[in-house]
Protein backbone atom coordinates (compact mmCIF):
# COMPACT_ATOMS: atom_id res chain seq x y z
CA UNK A 1 0.00 0.00 0.00
CA UNK A 2 1.32 3.46 -0.51
CA UNK A 3 0.93 6.53 1.91
CA UNK A 4 0.99 9.48 2.11
CA UNK A 5 1.27 11.41 5.48
CA UNK A 6 0.52 15.70 5.03
CA UNK A 7 0.21 18.92 6.91
CA UNK A 8 -2.74 21.24 6.12
CA UNK A 9 -0.03 23.33 3.71
CA UNK A 10 -0.37 20.45 1.88
CA UNK A 11 -3.64 19.47 1.69
CA UNK A 12 -3.83 23.01 0.08
CA UNK A 13 -0.98 22.42 -2.58
CA UNK A 14 -0.29 19.23 -4.11
CA UNK A 15 -1.99 17.52 -6.40
CA UNK A 16 -1.75 13.50 -6.07
CA UNK A 17 -3.90 11.17 -8.09
CA UNK A 18 -5.10 7.76 -7.07
CA UNK A 19 -6.44 8.87 -3.58
CA UNK A 20 -8.64 6.43 -2.47
CA UNK A 21 -9.21 7.07 1.12
CA UNK A 22 -7.87 10.67 3.31
CA UNK A 23 -7.88 9.90 7.10
CA UNK A 24 -7.81 13.16 9.42
CA UNK A 25 -5.99 12.19 12.58
CA UNK A 26 -7.18 15.39 14.18
CA UNK A 27 -10.50 17.39 13.84
CA UNK A 28 -9.70 20.00 11.27
CA UNK A 29 -10.03 23.77 12.37
CA UNK A 30 -12.77 24.57 10.46
CA UNK A 31 -14.88 23.40 7.43
CA UNK A 32 -12.79 25.34 4.74
CA UNK A 33 -9.57 23.65 6.06
CA UNK A 34 -11.86 20.08 5.91
CA UNK A 35 -12.93 20.45 2.46
CA UNK A 36 -9.39 20.83 1.42
CA UNK A 37 -7.89 17.94 3.28
CA UNK A 38 -11.04 15.44 1.95
CA UNK A 39 -10.65 16.93 -1.83
CA UNK A 40 -7.40 15.01 -1.99
CA UNK A 41 -9.87 12.03 -2.37
CA UNK A 42 -12.73 11.46 -5.40
CA UNK A 43 -11.60 13.18 -7.73
CA UNK A 44 -12.65 13.65 -11.76
CA UNK A 45 -15.40 11.87 -10.93
CA UNK A 46 -14.01 8.93 -8.78
CA UNK A 47 -15.48 7.88 -5.28
CA UNK A 48 -13.76 8.17 -2.36
CA UNK A 49 -13.55 7.91 1.82
CA UNK A 50 -12.70 10.50 4.08
CA UNK A 51 -12.45 9.27 8.29
CA UNK A 52 -12.24 11.84 10.67
CA UNK A 53 -10.87 10.66 14.02
CA UNK A 54 -12.60 13.23 16.55
CA UNK A 55 -11.31 13.60 19.97
CA UNK A 56 -14.03 14.15 22.64
CA UNK A 57 -12.49 17.36 23.25
CA UNK A 58 -13.42 18.35 19.28
CA UNK A 59 -16.76 17.33 19.28
CA UNK A 60 -18.44 21.24 19.32
CA UNK A 61 -15.57 21.84 16.66
CA UNK A 62 -17.22 18.80 14.45
CA UNK A 63 -20.55 19.30 15.08
CA UNK A 64 -19.65 22.90 13.73
CA UNK A 65 -18.16 21.36 10.77
CA UNK A 66 -20.88 19.27 9.99
CA UNK A 67 -23.65 21.41 10.16
CA UNK A 68 -21.34 24.25 8.04
CA UNK A 69 -21.34 21.50 5.54
CA UNK A 70 -24.83 20.08 6.23
CA UNK A 71 -22.72 16.53 6.49
CA UNK A 72 -25.42 15.23 7.89
CA UNK A 73 -23.24 12.75 10.38
CA UNK A 74 -25.07 11.81 13.46
CA UNK A 75 -23.48 12.65 16.78
CA UNK A 76 -20.86 10.09 17.60
CA UNK A 77 -20.79 7.48 20.20
CA UNK A 78 -18.24 6.87 22.90
CA UNK A 79 -16.37 3.50 21.81
CA UNK A 80 -13.51 3.45 24.47
CA UNK A 81 -13.59 4.29 28.12
CA UNK A 82 -10.69 5.79 30.16
CA UNK A 83 -11.49 3.72 33.16
CA UNK A 84 -8.68 1.56 34.67
CA UNK A 85 -11.35 -1.47 35.30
Amino acid sequence: ATILVATDVAARGIDVTGVSHVINHECPEDEKTYVHRIGRTGRAGAKGVAVTLVDWADVTRWNLINKALDLEIPEPIETYSTSPH
